[in-house]
């Protein structure tokens, strides 16, 4: 409305103070809502639009909060926040030249914002990063950074005082070599549930790290087993293997004390258990390393049992943005996060179960002929592109309305149940299960009961008082009707956060998008 009534002027403020109480009680969904009923009632006050964008940004939704702070500096160009909030959002757009000029305008008004002059830096590294790989072509010192896995000497751990003082429970570790007799990894030769039990019980949940040696042996280990995996991964228990639970996990976040909790509640990984955590299990969370550690030794023990789908965080920079890597060089170091980097480009990107399942971290393709052989021929070994199928698998969200719309995230698009619909007919499958977006329930069913979104990282972020789920495949031992499940081999289990340390999310941030 461009000529507001006083009346309008006055109901906006309220609506406008209203979206601010929901911010202070970190409800961005709610926030949103107010703001755009403010901005509804009178769509000439600045702070209306970048507010809104401020909400938009802690959502992830980076188009949106990008066209909102484009607005905002529209109507009044002073409007510093809106300029902060916009590079913000053009950083989680990967666009990072357009991000250094909006923070260099705010970095010259206020030269010692913190989270401007870090947001800063990622952009510049990002730059120069860029213009290396151009200047190099794609040459040596490149090539080795992104097969640090394979490359790292196990003996250049020997010296440090970690390894020197630990007194932990041991591993025994073999440096592997080719026929030239490089390094082509590291092999742990005796995993076991014992150490894991007592990694996690007498290291993690007293604070302690292990020492970097055993981190980069665990990681090159496990990046070796995903490498030799299938882009699509394969799994059956409907005809063959019918003693064997398989469980679904959406994002966990680095809530480390909730990811045990699923354990203690539904069952270890082992023979007879095989679980799938579907994408986002780094980042936000202030137990990354721990939770990515705890996964990637199960793997190791449990190579047929344990599975992880990439999500859009397991990237670098979502890494840099969302505290990953800063905890990670914190609690060990450069060389370990860049190990955990190159070991998230092997991971799968999407999963199959008993050919009626199809799971991927965000959403469908928006090629309308692509089939599931599509995902099986993407070359998965690198960071994702901005466009296709692969950014997709990773990014795109689910709407209301039919067809194919805009991602509010930037990323990836938005899908109707027309599109959920004949992608599961093309492909002769049931249902499409997915997480990448919190569930206020755990688990949300939309598009006919054709897709669900399932989000395992329960009181997301120490902040969305959501719950979290867990989807079991059990056929003919299901439980239709249950949370608006219509699938009787599918059952449903719902769990509240538990207790952890009073350790904030992204505790170990030095920036990005921590402010």
């Amino acid at each position: 409305m461009s000529n507001p009534s006083d009346n309008d002027r006055i109901e906006a403020l309220k609506f406008k103070d209203e979206g601010n109480a929901f911010v202070k009680k970190q409800n961005f969904s709610k926030a949103v809502e107010s703001y755009t009923k403010a901005i509804e009632l009178d769509a000439t006050v600045s702070i209306f639009y970048s507010n809104r964008a401020f909400a938009e940004l802690k959502l992830d939704n980076f188009q949106t909060c990008m066209l909102d702070c484009t607005e905002a500096i529209k109507i009044d160009p002073k409007n510093l926040k809106a300029y902060h909030r916009r590079g913000l959002s053009y950083v989680g757009l990967l666009e990072f030249r357009k991000a250094k000029k909006d923070l260099e305008l705010v970095l010259k008004a206020k030269p010692g914002d913190a989270t401007a002059k870090n947001a800063f830096q990622i952009c510049e590294k990002f730059i120069r990063e860029e213009r290396f790989r151009k200047a190099i072509g794609g040459g040596a010192d490149d090539e080795a950074k992104h097969k640090i896995c394979q490359l790292v000497p196990l003996n250049s751990f020997d010296a440090n005082a970690d390894l020197q003082n630990y007194t932990g429970p041991t591993l025994e570790f073999e440096q592997l070599t080719n026929e030239k007799n490089e390094n082509c990894g590291i092999e742990i030769k005796n995993m076991s549930q014992d150490f894991i039990s007592k990694m996690v019980n007498d290291l993690f949940l007293q604070g302690k790290t292990l020492p970097k040696k055993y981190a980069a042996s665990i990681v090159s280990h496990a990046e070796r087993l995903f490498r030799n995996e299938p882009t699509l991964i394969e799994l059956e228990n409907e005809k063959e293997n019918q003693d064997v639970k398989i469980s679904i996990c959406g994002d966990t976040h680095g809530q480390f004390y909730d990811v045990l909790n699923i354990f203690k509640k539904y069952g270890k990984v082992g023979p007879k258990h095989t679980y799938l955590f579907n994408g986002d299990f780094v980042d936000r969370g202030s137990w990354s390393c721990e939770v990515a550690l705890l996964f990637y030794s199960l793997k190791i023990l449990f190579p047929q049992s344990l599975y992880l789908n990439r999500g859009n965080h397991e990237t670098e920079n979502m890494n840099k943005m969302y505290g990953f890597e800063d905890e990670c060089k914190y609690k060990y170091s450069n060389r370990i996060f860049e190990m955990f980097s190159q070991s998230f480009e092997t991971l799968p990107l999407a999963t199959i179960v008993n050919n009626n399942y199809i799971i991927m971290h965000g959403g469908l393709p928006s090629d309308p002929n692509s089939t599931i052989d599509d995902i099986r021929k993407i070359d998965r070994f690198s960071q994702p592109p901005r466009e296709g199928l692969f950014m997709e698998l990773l990014w795109s969200d689910p709407q209301t309305a039919n067809g194919l719309g805009p991602s509010q995230r930037g990323l990836g698009f938005s899908f109707g149940p027309d599109i959920t619909a004949q992608y599961l007919k093309r492909n002769n499958l049931r249902k499409v299960l997915r997480s990448h977006e919190v569930r206020m329930g755990g688990i949300f069913f939309e598009h006919d009961k054709k897709l669900a979104t399932v989000f395992s990282a329960p009181n997301y972020c120490d902040s969305q008082n959501n719950k979290g789920a867990i989807v079991h495949v059990v056929p003919g031992k299901g439980v239709a009707g249950e949370y608006n499940n219509d699938d009787e081999d599918l059952l449903i289990e719902i769990f509240e956060a538990v207790k952890h340390p009073d350790i904030k999310p992204m505790a170990y941030s030095n920036g990005g998008m921590g402010f």
